[in-house]
């Protein structure tokens, strides 16, 4: 992914600049918040949004940069929260804020990047993206309830792909379809896509070593432990051929190319 990188890197620096500037605090506690914001990371949403947008030959604006940075700050601030449900002590290679001060603090840094993605949600003043991510963060809250409840059990396929769909992909479905309003492209086939990549990407995440593992630790069953690996490998070839259609509809340019390199990294 990092050889694709240039393709958004005008992109991916407007939402870190937007990222940094909400931190107006120098003590311990925000400064560490600042470096979990900033610590190396894929920042996907972002980078897959832009790439779809420029291959639709949309133009990125200032408001489209908002919605990426809100994006970002659900992320971050889901993230945050996942460390003290799971127990994690380590993240990106360091230790967690719930580790390094208390699970407490680590709770209120993720309502605090929370309280930032609503301000700029009500500075939109649209009420159809309010409502789409007031949509995500509530389907993001009930996908984690149900995994949560489920630890310890073997769930259906179908169960796995619902929780999925709202931990993962309904962040991605978000922030497509509020760019793709902003900008007056199809905001349909931006969801379909939206939807179908965030799937794909929680599959491949969750055959990953350390999530594996971390799975594993926590008694949570993905798809290799429902349908066998095989099978699993199946599974996620149908996602991959799904969003791979949707790219090859695209006009021919370097950001459909990126598209690609995106999917076929994952």
């Amino acid at each position: 992914m990092d050889n694709i990188k240039y393709l958004a890197e005008e992109e991916l620096c407007a939402v870190n600049k937007e990222l940094n500037n909400l931190i107006k605090y120098n003590d311990d506690i925000h400064h560490e918040i600042l470096r979990f914001i900033n610590s190396p990371q894929k920042r996907i949403r972002t980078f897959c949004t832009a790439l779809y947008l420029k291959s639709v030959k949309a133009e990125i604006t200032p408001p489209i940069i908002n919605i990426l940075t809100i994006g970002e700050l659900i992320h971050n601030a889901s993230l945050l929260h996942d460390d003290i449900i799971d127990g994690a002590k380590t993240r990106r290679g360091t230790i967690t804020i719930g580790e390094k001060f208390t699970p407490q603090i680590s709770i209120l840094s993720g309502d605090l990047l929370l309280s930032f993605a609503t301000e700029k949600l009500i500075n939109t003043g649209d009420m159809n993206i309010i409502s789409f991510f007031q949509r995500c963060t509530q389907e993001m809250s009930e996908a984690e309830i149900a995994q949560y409840l489920l630890r310890g059990k073997i769930p259906t396929i179908e169960e796995y792909i619902k929780i999925a769909e709202g931990k993962t992909a309904s962040l991605f479905t978000a922030i497509f379809k509020s760019c793709a309003l902003i900008s007056s492209i199809n905001v349909n086939k931006a969801e379909y896509f939206a939807k179908n990549f965030g799937i794909l990407f929680q599959l491949k995440n969750d055959l990953e070593t350390n999530s594996a593992k971390t799975d594993k630790q926590n008694q949570i069953f993905t798809p290799k432990d429902i349908l066998g690996i095989e099978k699993t490998h199946t599974l996620i070839d149908n996602y991959f051929n799904d969003v791979r259609r949707e790219i090859e509809e695209f006009p021919e340019s370097i950001y459909k190319d990126g598209l690609r390199d995106l999917l076929n990294s994952l």
